[in-house]
């Protein structure tokens, strides 16, 4: 577990986070298929959003989309990266990221497969909002035991948060 640990420390991450009770690994993002019905949704909005553009003489608005168009493209030909989770006795290390319990508030679990398996941290600070993590085939329960020890579960949230179900429906991940 210490070469584990090793891979994923940088200057953010503490050489030493104590015990590590549950590690895993999930892509940095999903490929979603598209169908061809979609491509042609998002060309029409997108021509008439750039005729509009031109029309109003609104250019800043075009080399927008132009530049948003160029990084989905740029992101079509990226391999997902495999992004580490580590749930230790001192935090949580997600890529290369460490939060300390101490800024975190609570989580929960939205756990319906096949489609939606999320642990959600919550932090004490509302600036920070909420940071999903996906689960992938990593045994819920396991997830949560681990986390009981040093964290609150809110058991009134058991579902996705409204921007990740857009995100999934619409295949924008």
């Amino acid at each position: 577990m210490k070469e584990y640990l090793k891979a994923v420390v940088s200057p953010q991450v503490p050489e030493n986070v104590g015990e590590v009770h549950v590690s895993w690994t999930f892509p940095e993002f999903v490929r979603e298929k598209r169908s061809k019905v979609w491509y042609v949704i998002v060309s029409v909005i997108l021509g008439l959003m750039l005729t509009y553009a031109v029309l109003t003489g609104n250019y800043l608005f075009a080399v927008i989309l132009f530049l948003a168009v160029f990084t989905v493209v740029f992101q079509y030909f990226q391999e997902a990266r495999d992004i580490p989770v580590v749930i230790a006795e001192d935090g949580i290390i997600v890529d290369k990221q460490f939060y300390p319990y101490r800024d975190l508030k609570n989580f929960w679990l939205a756990y319906e497969p096949p489609e939606v398996k999320l642990l959600y941290l919550e932090f004490k600070s509302s600036i920070k909002g909420g940071l999903p993590i996906p689960l992938e085939d990593i045994n819920p329960l396991e997830v949560r035991n681990a986390l009981l020890d040093y964290l609150d579960e809110d058991l009134e949230k058991d579902e996705e948060e409204l921007n990740e179900t857009l995100a999934r429906v619409f295949k924008v991940r």
